[in-house]
């Protein structure tokens, strides 16, 4: 069975396979009220005691609120903001309410939530006018769309202004204007109900519009829109009818506002680029955008965008393929003549790329999301990028593209995933301590990788150049392979430094000594065991913990492993050929996630 909701009932009509449907009520006045207090006061008990001076005035906001329960939840919010008499008074006494027209207008209240908003979070929610309904919005998703549009500002130089956009989203979920969807297969998602929506596209329609088959024709257009979206359903282009009318209002769009002052440009639809002879006469003279987003991108952008190599003024750029597309289609290389960008987001691109060495020109980037490692490791002088906020993969000594750890070590900004693979390649220690990873308080994840298929090994040296990359003690996931050393490095063993790990990944090591994980046995090279077990602080934060062919383990015989992995969540070993005994901890532990190979 199949339950549909909407406020539309022909909708309804349409969509319905029984002779009636079902008109949903307000809430009741118990009911309405239940709820509404939960709003405000979360799981305080008897509230109205503890605030009687507030019950007056709060049953009277509630009877405004026409037993909606999404008014309650936004006013709600609101009013959990300030708990004093006058704040209730004012919002109770809002002018607002006077344009209520009738008992279904829900409008008012939302609105007077808005109005409460700082100027900040106004500007945040108002570019959201530009996406369709029931779009889901990842976090690092929004964030940088607002880095884009240049309306993210810290004047703390210790708090990075990704840190402050995820400031400004939490700040939007707790008043209620996003919804939070939490799912067990990835990172949450942020949605905006459609009717908080409608109220957002109505403020913001002096700057925002969006346009769609529905309103191409009649929607006002004011002369101070500066960013504007496109909208293309399905629907749109299988039924002819509609494909040749929304192409004439489309086309009509060039006498009716100014492309040139246009500062933003979004297109929605797997089948927009039935539209790009269209698109390509609207936007010939378009040549200051600064925000670019193609969703379902069939087409290179300079056939939608002849004047793309021209917009000087660009900061953010994101194109994602459509489900269908020509392999031969390439993103070009133009790009790094983009000076002012900050965002390149072509995570979703499935074409080819043109080449990625000069992105180092782009002086200001701070984000290049992009689906493959080498296009990171390609980067020439990529030093040069001081604001980048991650490097999948540098790879030391590549020839002809100036690839010294010096060059990390002029990364301050990193704040994601650092790997840096072919340390083999590293010449001295002097070269290991220039990557200067103990200065990345920001850093959240490091990879540290030899490679495994090198013939020549100097486990001497290999150590001391590993003693030399100590990250910071913020770090939170680590990965370590192919080290040919024989000891695991101080700064995770005997003086742990790295004490808020959350993952820790070990691989191809040949280490006599492992991190504190209990009470270890290994083996020599005679074959001869002996125990490994370094006492001190543990890794109280750890979720995940990997051992991959570590061929002296030779038994994990700790009893109790929750003492020093209270938070573990996944345990995998595997490929640990002589290893011979796991207590039995470890196989009974209710892990939610366990894989051990003993061969």
């Amino acid at each position: 069975m199949v339950i549909v909701t909407t406020r539309i009932p022909g909708v309804a009509d349409m969509v319905r396979t029984v002779d009636h449907s079902i008109e949903m009520e307000h809430l009741g006045p118990q009911d309405m009220l239940s709820f509404f207090e939960a709003c405000v006061f979360g799981d305080q008990q008897q509230p109205w005691q503890e605030h009687p001076e507030l019950q007056d005035v709060g049953h009277k906001i509630l009877e405004r609120l026409k037993g909606f329960p999404l008014a309650a939840k936004t006013v709600g919010r609101l009013l959990r903001n300030q708990l004093t008499f006058d704040h209730w008074t004012r919002v109770l006494e809002s002018k607002e309410w006077e344009s209520q027209a009738s008992d279904n207008d829900i409008m008012p209240a939302l609105k007077l939530s808005y109005d409460y908003l700082p100027f900040h979070l106004q500007q945040c929610l108002s570019y959201c006018a530009l996406f369709p309904e029931d779009y889901e919005f990842h976090a690092e998703e929004l964030v940088h769309l607002w880095i884009g549009l240049g309306i993210l500002h810290s004047s703390d130089d210790q708090k990075r202004i990704e840190d402050v956009g995820l400031c400004y989203l939490t700040d939007l979920v707790n008043q209620g204007f996003f919804k939070k969807n939490v799912s067990s297969l990835g990172s949450p998602r942020y949605t905006i109900h459609d009717l908080l929506l409608e109220l957002v596209v109505k403020v913001s329609s002096y700057e925002c519009l969006s346009i769609s088959s529905s309103n191409v024709m009649s929607i006002q257009i004011p002369p101070s829109v500066r960013h504007l979206s496109i909208i293309v359903d399905d629907a749109d282009v299988k039924d002819t009818v509609t494909f040749e009318d929304y192409k004439r209002g489309l086309c009509a769009l060039q006498k009716r506002f100014e492309v040139q002052n246009l500062h933003t440009l979004m297109l929605f639809g797997e089948y927009h680029a039935n539209f790009s002879r269209v698109f390509r006469g609207l936007f010939l003279e378009a040549r200051a955008l600064r925000t670019v987003f193609f969703s379902g991108a069939s087409y290179n952008v300079e056939d939608v965008l002849p004047s793309f190599s021209k917009l000087v003024h660009l900061r953010y750029l994101r194109i994602k393929s459509a489900g269908f597309y020509d392999e031969a289609l390439c993103i070009s290389s133009v790009l790094c003549r983009f000076y002012h960008l900050e965002v390149i987001d072509l995570q979703g691109w499935k074409g080819r790329f043109g080449s990625t060495r000069y992105i180092s020109n782009l002086v200001k980037l701070c984000h290049f999301v992009v689906p493959r490692e080498e296009l990171h490791s390609d980067i020439f002088e990529v030093g040069k990028l001081k604001f980048i906020n991650e490097l999948r993969a540098f790879r030391v000594g590549q020839e002809g593209n100036m690839s010294e750890l010096s060059q990390i070590g002029k990364l301050a900004n990193i704040g994601g995933l650092l790997g840096i693979y072919n340390l083999e390649k590293v010449q001295s220690e002097e070269e290991a301590i220039e990557s200067k990873l103990i200065q990345k308080s920001h850093m959240k994840e490091l990879i540290l990788d030899w490679d495994v298929q090198r013939s020549n090994r100097d486990p001497k040296f290999e150590e001391n150049i590993l003693e030399s990359l100590v990250p910071h003690s913020n770090l939170q996931c680590l990965s370590i392979r192919g080290h040919g050393g024989t000891a695991c490095p101080r700064w995770l063993g005997s003086n742990l430094s790295v004490k808020n790990l959350e993952s820790l990944s070990l691989d191809d090591l040949s280490w006599g000594n492992l991190p504190r994980i209990g009470e270890v046995w290994m083996v020599n090279d005679l074959g001869v065991e002996y125990q490994d077990c370094i006492l001190g602080q543990t890794f109280q934060n750890l979720k995940r913990l990997e051992l991959v062919k570590i061929p002296r383990l030779r038994k994990w015989v700790e009893d109790n492993t929750s003492h020093l992995f209270p938070q573990l969540e996944e345990l995998t070993i595997k490929d640990c050929s002589e290893l011979t005994e796991l207590r039995s901890s470890h196989h009974n532990s209710g892990l939610p996630q366990q894989e051990k190979d003993m061969a």
